[in-house]
């Protein structure tokens, strides 16, 4: 019985997906992922506004730089899992189970292994990775980088399991489930936060295993759903790593790897460059890209409701409702980005004091702050782009977009403006990438739209 609940339910979300009016369809799809992503947001936020009420900027900066390799780690779990979930969800669209739930186990494997082998070669570089990251600026950064690293290492196998399992939930329609578990984990780590750096005195270090508890919390609460979401009729014996299924996960999630590890990479070569002016510049580019990634992350929610629509009506070969689906989440991303974008510009001062009242570090926040609002309306278009070539097979040119914005564009340019500008190109850096990204996503989707039947 239990097996026909899942059998049906299941049916159910891909004949929605499949026949549903899609507005309100890309609305259900994306209000639980937008929820999510906010609550990420202020999950990460919930760090640096506790921390900052200790009052020292060495600090704030160090739970940025660690921040950044955190990020390139959890690139394998977005790669695992949405490189799994797009194929699994496609597999749904062509009504073959089967296949789906051994692609999900296969992806699972990999986060995990690599989970524990990132997690050992880590403990035994730690020192190496804190000064490539850009925490040997000073010496206090240097301490406080060391201290928070370690305990975030630990929690990397915990992290690449969750990810992929929430991945592979919300790609195949299983949204609600999907959040269910992540934000159980996430609000445990928000509330511990301030239990543990403040009551048990742990300072910074509390910061680090109220995250650790949280993600542990969240993989157990995400194991419960998948079990439940998962049906009897695949053994281990079914579970065969071919390489045609390798080749599918490693290649459909290579755009979504790519695209965080190489904005963690960005953002590792900034904080070196910008290392040279002072842990205050580092602050204030953790303060300012918290912000920002507010309304940008939200945006992305919104995207990620559009994904399985897409994909899934692709596999069905329903390629109207895809266009669709894409013309209705561009406009609306770009609307609430351009609000977004005037907010922010308004009153840039009100977020940046959430997280530091350092004087030096508000004033160069809203100067970097103000100068992202310009282009910020543009990605609206140049992440759904990329999530459509992803979601309609065109993996190469998904990668492509992914990587421009803070790989092919920004790495360079980090060099070019600083030097050319000192602090100032700081601030323009991120909005002269936004453009040229902008203009490369447009090239690629209007040179792919009849190939795609769009």
């Amino acid at each position: 019985m239990k097996m026909k609940n899942n059998t049906d339910r299941k049916e159910s979300i891909r004949l929605e997906i499949l026949n549903a009016p899609v507005l309100p369809l890309l609305f259900k799809m994306s209000f639980p992922t937008i929820i999510g992503m906010l609550i990420t947001v202020l999950y990460n936020l919930t760090d640096t506004f506790f921390v900052g009420l200790l009052n020292n900027r060495s600090m704030t900066a160090a739970i940025g730089i660690v921040f950044s390799f955190v990020s390139i780690i959890q690139a394998v779990g977005f790669w695992f899992g949405y490189g799994s979930g797009n194929i699994m969800s496609k597999k749904l669209g062509e009504q073959n189970e089967k296949e789906a739930i051994i692609i999900s186990y296969i992806g699972i494997i990999l986060a995990l292994t690599s989970g524990i082998i990132i997690m050992i070669m880590s403990m035994i570089f730690i020192e190496n990775i804190s000064g490539f990251i850009g925490g040997d600026a000073s010496e206090n950064l240097l301490y406080f980088t060391n201290k928070y690293l370690k305990v975030m290492i630990i929690s990397i196998p915990f992290s690449l399991y969750a990810i992929t399992v929430y991945n592979q939930l919300r790609l195949c329609g299983n949204v609600k489930a999907a959040m269910s578990g992540l934000l159980l984990g996430m609000f445990a780590n928000m509330i511990l936060d301030p239990i543990l750096i403040f009551t048990f005195k742990f300072g910074l270090i509390g910061a680090g295993y109220a995250t650790l508890i949280g993600q542990m919390i969240g993989c157990f609460a995400l194991t419960l759903t998948i079990k439940r979401n998962k049906n009897n009729h695949v053994g281990i014996k079914d579970i065969k790593f071919s390489k045609e299924r390798i080749y599918h996960i490693l290649v459909g999630g290579m755009p979504n790897f790519s695209r965080q590890a190489i904005t963690s990479i960005s953002s590792v070569l900034l904080n070196n460059t910008a290392a040279s002016y002072g842990d205050g510049i580092i602050a204030a580019l953790t303060v300012s890209s918290r912000t920002v990634a507010l309304a940008y992350m939200i945006m992305i929610g919104w995207g990620q409701g559009f994904q399985p629509v897409c994909a899934m009506n692709y596999g069905a070969k329903k390629y109207e409702r895809v266009k669709e689906a894409f013309n209705l989440a561009l406009m609306i991303g770009t609307v609430f980005l351009s609000l977004s974008a005037i907010v922010i510009y308004i009153i840039p001062v009100n977020f940046i004091k959430i997280m530091s009242n350092d004087v030096e570090v508000i004033e160069m926040g809203i100067k970097i702050l103000r100068m992202q609002c310009m282009t910020m309306p543009l990605l609206g278009y140049y992440a759904m782009s990329s999530m459509l070539m992803q979601n309609t097979g065109r993996y190469l040119k998904s990668l492509t977009i992914s990587v421009a914005r803070q790989g092919i564009f920004y790495i360079p340019l980090i060099y070019i403006l600083t030097a050319m500008y000192g602090k100032t190109g700081i601030c323009l850096l991120q909005p002269l990438a936004d453009i040229l990204s902008f203009c490369l996503a447009s090239i690629i989707v209007n040179k792919n739209r009849k190939d795609i039947g769009i």
